[in-house]
């Protein structure tokens, strides 16, 4: 099992410690990518549930972990998340399938980690679209008004990235596993390191 598999079983498991490394065991920082060309316009929803009323598609308990390269939790910020629906459709004026929207479906939503740096998103598992294989969700974490980070998550199950991450190590940090939850959704554990 590689490093970053028994760090996600730790962060799953509930029991990432907020113990610094050493600096020989730094982290690498989660790789920037592109913001593309959907992300919301409007006011912020300010949910973390993404799914209104009973789900119509697979749902996605989407949770991970906000950390510094030495460990250190970062508490309070925000992750921002937006995602095609199952269908590979965005909720932006710029994808021509408004008239296709999901019902009950927010496509974009916020969380703030809590003192260990966590969060938890339950939304529905991202469509494929033509112009974009890789069945991924957009992120970014934003401290106040200063944005941290835009990256991507990508899903080994479903293809990972197809070949359009920046680079096989940016692939690695960017994918993360699908397991069945138990309850017929599926759960994935990102770590994030700023």
């Amino acid at each position: 099992m590689n490093r970053r598999k028994v760090l996600q079983s730790v962060v799953s498991a509930g029991v990432l410690a907020s113990v610094p490394v050493t600096a020989a065991e730094e982290r690498p920082k989660t790789p920037r990518d592109f913001t593309g060309p959907f992300y919301p316009r409007g006011p912020r929803i300010g949910a973390s549930d993404l799914i209104v009323g009973e789900p119509k598609a697979d749902v996605l308990n989407l949770g991970g972990v906000v950390l510094t390269p030495d460990g250190s939790p970062h508490p309070g910020v925000l992750v921002d998340i937006w995602q095609a629906d199952p269908n590979g459709r965005y909720k932006h004026p710029r994808d021509s399938g408004q008239d296709n929207l999901m019902d009950g479906f927010l496509y974009w939503g916020e969380a703030t980690t809590d003192a260990a740096g966590r969060f938890q998103f339950r939304t529905y598992v991202p469509g494929r679209y033509a112009a974009r294989p890789a069945q991924h969700i957009h992120y970014k974490v934003w401290n106040g008004d200063r944005e941290l980070l835009t990256s991507q998550i990508y899903f080994a199950e479903l293809g990972g990235t197809r070949g359009l991450a920046r680079s096989d190590e940016a692939a690695a940090l960017q994918t993360v596993a699908l397991e069945s939850a138990g309850d017929g959704s599926v759960a994935a554990e990102i770590e994030i390191v700023i």
